[in-house]
C-alpha cells in the first residue's frame, strides 16, 4: 500500500468552490427558516467558519514540508542536527489535530521525525 498522491491545487480549488457553492445555496435556500437578521448572521458565521477551517486544513496539508523528500535532511528544531524519519514512506501520513483560535480543530497530516540527541519527536516545519 502506498501513500495516495496529494490533490493538486486545481483539485483543491474545485473542491473548495463546490463547498462555497453549497454554502451559498444554504444561505439562499427557498425553504429556509431564516427570519431575523440575527439568524442570518449566525448562519453566515457558521458557513464561513466551516470554509475557513477547510482552507486552513487543505493549505497546511498541501505544504511540501508536510512530507519532505526522503533524501532531504530535516533538522531538529532544538539542536539543528538531522533527525530521523519515523514513518514508513509507503503508509498514509499520520494525522494530528490542532485547535484553532475559534476552538475548533483542524486535521493535519505530517510525517514525524525523531532527534536521537534531544530525544524529541516533532512534525516539520518544527
Amino acid at each position: 500500500m502506498s501513500r495516495p498522491p496529494r490533490p493538486s491545487r486545481d483539485q483543491l480549488r474545485q473542491q473548495f468552490l463546490q463547498r462555497a457553492a453549497e454554502a451559498f445555496d444554504l444561505m439562499f435556500s427557498d425553504d429556509d427558516d431564516l427570519v431575523s437578521f440575527d439568524q442570518r448572521e449566525q448562519r453566515a458565521d457558521d458557513l464561513s467558519q466551516t470554509l475557513k477551517l477547510e482552507l486552513l486544513q487543505n493549505q497546511a496539508n498541501a505544504d511540501p514540508a508536510a512530507d519532505p523528500p526522503l533524501d532531504q535532511p530535516v533538522p531538529c528544531p532544538h539542536c539543528r542536527r538531522p533527525a530521523q524519519r519515523q514513518d514508513d514512506p509507503e503508509q498514509p501520513l499520520p494525522a494530528r489535530c490542532l485547535t484553532v483560535s475559534a476552538g475548533q480543530q483542524v486535521l493535519l497530516r505530517r510525517v514525524r521525525f525523531r532527534c536521537t540527541t534531544c530525544r524529541v519527536v516533532f512534525f516539520p516545519p518544527g
